[in-house]
């Protein structure tokens, strides 16, 4: 099994809400990687931690996850200390 990179828990917290916002949408990550056009590895990658998402491939990745990126983006925010 790999060792994910240290990260922050804000960017720990955002990884966690991704993955749990893929199970609730009953993806597999090759399911989600065919829909966004990409290989599964790149969704390996965000959910490892060794990969950032820049905002257009948020709402890409809400969308095709059927979940509103504004409401995505609110239970992520939710979980960053002020």
């Amino acid at each position: 099994m790999r060792r994910t990179k240290s990260l922050c828990g804000p960017c720990r917290a955002t990884i966690q809400i991704h993955v749990a916002a893929r199970h609730e949408s009953g993806l597999t990550q090759a399911v989600l990687a065919d829909l966004l056009g990409k290989p599964p590895s790149s969704i390996a990658k965000i959910e490892l931690g060794e990969r950032r998402v820049d905002l257009v491939k948020f709402i890409a990745i809400a969308r095709a996850l059927g979940c509103a990126p504004e409401k995505l983006f609110v239970r992520i925010s939710e979980s960053v200390p002020e």
